[in-house]
């Protein structure tokens, strides 16, 4: 029986199936979301997923679904959809959605090293503040000894080394 659309689906094993419907949906005891597809099935798919249990016996269809991230529509449209789903008919692996999540992890250990290095950076920043505050202190502590050895001295708080106030220069 066939359908007169233009929708097909795509899998990373080389197989195509006709699409005759696709929904959008929200798993809710895992949060995930999923896309759900009525299938028309070659009749190669049917033979080597051995499928005979799954499909309906007065139309042929076979319904399907694949998480969100194994699938992406390169059109979705009333007339025509085109979709590649990383996975086989079966949601097996395939060299394709190996490679997908080969560059997920990629993308996740990058993500992780981004974020260990802004926290190295926090880190360091806030060490860097801290070390300015305290050479701050040191010196507001050392500029007050000076003032007190200065007193002991005799000496006046503006005079420079040699004794002159600092209007009139010294040295």
């Amino acid at each position: 029986m066939a359908v007169s659309s233009d929708h097909w689906a795509s899998f990373g094993d080389g197989n195509a199936a006709q699409i005759i419907d696709s929904r959008d949906y929200l798993e809710k005891t895992t949060g995930k979301k999923k896309i759900k597809f009525i299938f028309w099935p070659s009749k190669r798919i049917r033979e080597m997923y051995e499928l005979e249990e799954e499909v309906d016996r007065l139309t042929g269809y076979v319904v399907k679904q694949f998480d969100f991230t194994d699938v992406v529509f390169l059109e979705r449209g009333v007339h025509r959809t085109r979709c590649w789903i990383y996975t086989d008919f079966q949601g097996g692996p395939t060299p394709a959605s190996r490679r997908y999540e080969d560059l997920t992890m990629a993308l996740k250990d990058s993500e992780r090293l981004l974020r260990s290095a802004e926290a190295a950076k926090n880190r360091a920043y806030q060490e860097l503040t801290q070390e300015r505050e305290q050479k701050k202190m040191s010196l507001k502590l050392q500029a007050d000894m000076l003032r007190e050895v200065a007193r002991a001295r005799g000496r006046v708080d503006g005079e420079n080394d040699l004794g002159y106030p600092p209007e009139q220069g010294g040295m």
